[in-house]
């Protein structure tokens, strides 16, 4: 269903930094069609082949540069082991250094010191979707995020786990869902 924009509205930007797909959501918190105040996932990079940092932050600022409000982002804990790191930095300092030129003083970073455990992220990404009562606080837009939508779809535990994601089953999966998931965790936790 398409999600409406807010350009005053607080926008999100959710990392999950990897090399192949390099990969952020774009997300804003308002009243959604389910008529539930909730998350509106609205956009997506999505650089299939050879992505770093930096071109996954370019690519936010194009798409997002005349947005009028403020920004907070939020992603992976870590900074990218793969990523951008071993040339100019952590994955984190390139991505301050880059959204601070654009957007100054509206932009903040609300990256926890330590990931949230797998489990609990998934969880917490699942009740936000749909509440045991039935609320719906989770939608996106196809249109704009149609890899999110693959990723939601594709996505599955491990056989006989314990509730953890299986990323072997295709590497091109479980990173937007991943970025998604460090915001929802953070800010919705159950």
């Amino acid at each position: 269903q398409k999600l409406g924009y807010d350009p005053k509205r607080t926008l999100v930007f959710c990392f999950d930094f990897n090399v192949d797909p390099g990969v952020a959501i774009v997300a804003q918190e308002s009243i959604l069609p389910s008529g539930y105040k909730g998350t509106a996932c609205i956009g997506e990079v999505y650089i299939r082949n050879n992505s770093n940092t930096p071109a996954v932050c370019r690519k936010l600022v194009e798409d997002w540069k005349d947005h009028q409000g403020r920004i907070k982002v939020y992603g992976d804990a870590s900074g990218g082991a793969r990523g951008s790191a071993k040339v100019d930095g952590s994955d984190w300092d390139l991505v301050k250094k880059q959204l601070r030129e654009c957007y100054r003083q509206r932009v903040t970073f609300h990256v926890p010191s330590a990931n949230p455990y797998e489990r609990s992220r998934v969880n917490a990404v699942n009740s936000r979707l749909k509440t045991m009562d039935g609320a719906i606080r989770l939608m996106v837009d196809p249109s704009k995020c149609p890899q999110l939508v693959r990723d939601f779809e594709g996505v599955a535990l491990l056989e006989g786990g314990a509730g953890e994601i299986d990323k072997r089953r295709n590497s091109a999966l479980t990173h937007l869902t991943d970025a998604l998931g460090y915001y929802i965790a953070k800010e919705f936790p159950l």
